[in-house]
Formats: structure tokens, sequence, C-alpha cells
């Protein structure tokens, strides 16, 4: 089985580490670090680095995708589209001292429908019956609003299951006719896209979850350093994480998101599932690197996991 990811706009991160970070302020000399990027690029690298059989798709800038390229055909198996323009930066500010840290998104390229059917005759010509799609991140200029509905039907169509994360302005049209077997929203997400205050009270998040649940068969809802509630439609189970030093909280979402994928893939049951999802989450907030983990953080976390069924 293959988990095939789509990042339609990738990035490369830059993280400044700024302690008392202050808007209006100078910080001369910094040097950042720059990272290869996009939540579909963390979840690909993710997977590959726990052992998945795992497929990148993006659609690659032909100025600044370089390293992209690079970095990724090393890991996985990439379908990349090339398209004119620029690829994207993201710049991150740490702020240590606080505990915040600032995102910026720069828009990327346009693409046309012409690199869009070919971005879909690449997935039509990889996925295989069984095998899992994944369709992470922002829509990329120039792309259907529906374009993940529509991986979705294919997916319906060669008979493979799909996931979905992206943000709450690109939910209306990617859940148009369409059901995923998981979505990933984080608990500030869940609760803008019910309009409600924002709450880390567990079986408050769960209730929320089941609001939204008809066109997802699983909803994992990630919240930070109080851990991680998964709802199904049977039963709903929240993970309790362990205290850890945290460096950078930046894709660990994505991590968390790799981590339901491959327990998806080999079948685990959902508690399960949700062990290794926040497993991965904590592993990758703790290190420098974004959208990364390793085996032995894995262990000493998934060692003083707590999961208890609400």
């Amino acid at each position: 089985m293959t988990i095939h990811v789509l990042c339609l706009n990738p990035a490369i991160d830059k993280i400044y580490r700024i302690d008392g970070f202050a808007a209006g302020e100078d910080y001369p000399g910094q040097r950042p670090e720059s990272y290869v990027g996009g939540k579909g690029v963390n979840v690909a690298r993710v997977l590959s680095q726990l052992g998945a059989s795992v497929c990148l798709y993006a659609f690659l800038g032909d100025t600044g995708g370089e390293g992209v390229r690079r970095e990724m055909e090393a890991r996985c198996a990439c379908r990349f589209v090339q398209v004119a323009g620029a690829c994207r930066t993201t710049v991150n500010i740490v702020d240590g001292a606080s505990g915040r840290e600032t995102v910026i998104t720069e828009a990327g390229p346009r693409v046309t429908e012409a690199d869009v059917d070919a971005l879909f005759a690449a997935l039509r010509a990889g996925i295989r019956p069984g095998d899992i799609v994944c369709c992470s991140g922002s829509i990329i200029a120039g792309a259907p609003e529906d374009i993940y509905a529509r991986v979705f039907r294919m997916c319906e169509e060669l008979g493979a299951t799909c996931a979905l994360d992206c943000n709450v302005r690109a939910l209306p049209a990617s859940l148009e006719g369409a059901r995923y077997a998981l979505g990933k929203p984080n608990e500030r997400e869940l609760c803008a896209l019910l309009g409600e205050p924002r709450t880390q009270d567990a079986h408050e998040l769960a209730r929320l979850a089941r609001r939204v649940m008809p066109p997802y068969e699983a909803l994992l809802v990630s919240m930070g350093a109080q851990g991680g509630v998964l709802v199904t439609a049977d039963a709903a189970y929240r993970a309790h994480v362990p205290e850890t030093r945290v460096v950078s909280t930046v894709g660990s979402g994505d991590a968390s998101l790799a981590g339901a994928l491959y327990a998806m893939a080999n079948g685990s049951a959902p508690e399960e599932m949700l062990r290794l999802a926040m497993a991965c989450g904590v592993a990758n907030a703790m290190r420098a690197q974004i959208g990364s983990v390793t085996r032995q953080d894995l262990a000493l976390v998934l060692k003083n996991m707590d999961i208890e069924e609400l």
C-alpha cells in the first residue's frame, strides 16, 4: 500500500528565533534556519521517516523549487508538475521567551488549467486500489476551489481512501459531495469552523467534532500541549501527552497527520492511531527541523503516552 500526499503549494520555510519579539522593533544580524516545507511536504517527510511507502505530488515553481526536489526525491517517490513562477517562502518567528510563533506565508505561483490536468494525470497513473491519498494544505492560486473534492471522486473511482487537512477557507468546496476517511483540524480551527469559543475541554471538542462528522469517518483534533482527541462514528478517545522540552511546534500538526495516516495504512485500532499521531506531533516539537521525527524521540514519547476513552 502506498500513501500518496498532495502538496499543492510547497514552500521554503525560514525560521527566525527571536526571544521577546515585538512588532515595530529592529532585529539586525539575524541568521534564519531554512527548511523545505509546505504541509504536504512535512507529511511526506515524516511518513518516510516512519518507513511508509509514500509518494509526494506537488506543483513546483521553476524558481526556488530546486531544494524541494533535491531533498524530497532523496526521501520518497515524487511526481512534480513544473510550473511558472517562484516557490513561496514562509517566515516563522519563534519567540522562545513567550512561547509564541508568528507565521507569514507568501502566496506562491499561479497554476494553469493545463498544470492541474497534469497533476490529475500523475495521480491517476500512480494510485492503486487500497492506497491512501492525503490532500494537505492550502489551495494554490489558479487551481479550482473544489480540487480536493475532485481528488476524492478520483479516489472513489479508483478504489482508494482519501484524507483531508486544509484550512477553513478551503473547506466548503472541499467537502461538497465528498467523504473523507480522516480529517485533522486543530482545536482553534474546529471552533472557528463552528463559530464556537475556543476550548481545550476534551469532551466539548469531541461533541463539536461530531457536529462536522458526516463528511468524515474519523476526525483528529490536536490540542497542542494538551494532547488531542480522535472521534469516530462509534467512539472518542483523548491522548494525554508527556511534558517535553519544546524547541518549535511548527510542523507538529503535519507530523501528527503523518502518524495517523501511517497507523491507518497498517490497520491500527483508533486508539493506537491517536497514540502514534500525538507521539509524532510531540517528537516534531522536540527538534528544530520542521516536519521531522526521530525513532529515539518517538520511543520516548510513546512510552509515556496515556490514552483514555471519553
